[in-house]
């Protein structure tokens, strides 16, 4: 009996233990179900807090552009702001405003600055006076914790594409020079202004730093001859500076202060410029030089070899021309316009080149682009071809300002936007640079042939430039 009792019982006990275990188990798997349930359902207590503005926009169907203008969010200093302006004139004052803000904020106050102290709700539709700057408060849901906001529209407050022009320099070396050159050269490790100039007490060298061209100082020159040089000509190549004299000898210097004479260099007459290295194109030192009593294009290499090319045109010009060296379609080019020819003629025409011995007309000088002149301005500036000044036939010095957008071909004056202050004199021969801050700098030039060159130096930019 006992074993038959202790068998009939034992299995009893194992399933009232199971039946527990399985009671207990469903009991904390609903109690978890439970806690997660609520979790999902239940709001922390920092989004009760969390009052910003996510986003802003504005528009107004007559104001051009408010639409697209992406408004940046200070979030640190309460600042909403467009980085990128909004054109010269824009006028806003009423206008839609759209807001978008993070789940705590419960409302928001509006202080527009243009009603002076009046403070309101805002409903979400009424238009707000942006014509100056609007103060926000959002409030949360604890109706303690705010956000500051003060919201503004930046609009250019001058014209952008307007060139503003100051003397930015004068009375820089104190003396009156009949001519003057200034090129961009290393001094110390540093680019600095170079400025040779020929006065009664012969050639002097003056520099200053390319950020300071206010505060020059003078430099000694050595092996510097007299035999007639052409400074206006002095050209930078591969490193080198080069000037060619009267005479047909080429002078060149290692550091822009110690000068000697080029060695197996043939009769240069003139220097017309340097090209850069380019596409399956050697750089070259770009020059004229006599043989047998004719002039002769010829360039010289990194490695002091020379190359003669055409004979120069009779219309070509070799004193008083503009130069510049630029990048078209992956290649290198050099051009010259304006001056004055072998027979001493004015022109206004261009030429171009790509391996300086064979020169092309790229505009002819009969077209009406701007009178025939030499000592004008040229350099590239906000991806056009700028020119200036310059002096006629009639000796008078020009201060008008034409554009080419095709490389030289055609020219457009300027008439508007792009014109020199009535306090700047016309002038011609200056030299000109633009530095990296798209600056335009103008150094001295003369009003007429026969004056001294002006001490001074004028700087300008385009508005937008600066922007």
């Amino acid at each position: 009996m006992f074993l038959l009792l202790s068998v009939n019982t034992q299995p009893t006990c194992f399933l009232m233990k199971n039946k527990i275990i399985l009671f207990i188990t469903g009991c904390i798997t609903l109690l978890l179900a439970s806690c997660l349930d609520s979790d999902d359902n239940y709001t922390d207590v920092t989004e009760i807090k969390d009052a910003q503005i996510a986003s802003l926009s504005l528009s107004h169907d007559s104001i051009k552009g408010l639409s697209d203008v992406k408004f940046t969010i200070d979030q640190l200093n309460g600042y909403i702001f467009n980085i990128d302006s909004m054109p010269y004139g824009t006028d806003i004052e009423k206008v839609v405003c759209s807001l978008s803000y993070t789940t705590g904020a419960a409302g928001i106050q509006i202080s527009p600055e243009a009603l002076g102290d009046t403070t309101y709700w805002w409903n979400g539709s009424d238009s707000i006076d942006f014509s100056q700057p609007v103060n926000f408060t959002v409030t949360a849901y604890d109706n303690v914790t705010t956000k500051r906001y003060r919201a503004w529209v930046n609009i250019h407050k001058v014209v952008p594409d307007s060139m503003v022009w100051i003397q930015y320099a004068n009375n820089i070396t104190g003396r009156q020079a009949q001519e003057q050159k200034v090129i961009v050269y290393p001094y110390n490790g540093t680019d600095h202004y170079f400025m040779y100039t020929k006065s009664s007490d012969g050639y002097e060298l003056y520099h200053a730093p390319v950020d300071d061209a206010r505060n020059w100082e003078k430099l000694t020159l050595t092996g510097f001859s007299n035999d007639g040089l052409v400074i206006s000509q002095i050209t930078e190549y591969d490193g080198v500076l080069y000037i060619p004299s009267a005479n047909g000898t080429l002078y060149q210097s290692i550091n822009g202060m110690a000068w000697v004479q080029t060695g197996n260099a043939p009769s240069v007459k003139y220097l017309l410029g340097s090209l850069k290295e380019g596409t399956n194109q050697p750089s070259a030192l770009s020059a004229i030089i006599e043989q047998e009593e004719t002039l002769h294009f010829a360039a010289m290499d990194n490695e002091n070899r020379w190359t003669v090319g055409n004979i120069v045109p009779e219309n070509f010009p070799v004193t008083g021309f503009g130069n510049i060296s630029y990048t078209h379609m992956y290649h290198e080019y050099l051009m010259i316009i304006a001056g004055r020819d072998q027979k001493n003629r004015l022109t206004n025409a261009a030429w171009g080149t790509m391996n300086a011995t064979n020169w092309a007309l790229l505009s002819n000088e009969n077209s009406p682009t701007f009178e025939k002149k030499e000592g004008v301005i040229l350099a590239k500036y906000d991806d056009k071809f700028f020119l200036a000044g310059g002096i006629n036939a009639d000796n008078r010095a020009s201060k008008e300002i034409h554009l080419s957008l095709d490389n030289g071909i055609t020219w457009s004056k300027q008439d508007s936007l792009l014109t020199f202050p009535q306090e700047y004199v016309g002038r011609g021969f200056s030299s000109v640079h633009v530095d990296n801050n798209n600056y335009m700098l103008i150094f001295g030039g003369k009003t007429s042939r026969n004056t001294t060159t002006l001490d001074e130096v004028w700087r300008g930019r385009i508005n937008r430039l600066g922007f």
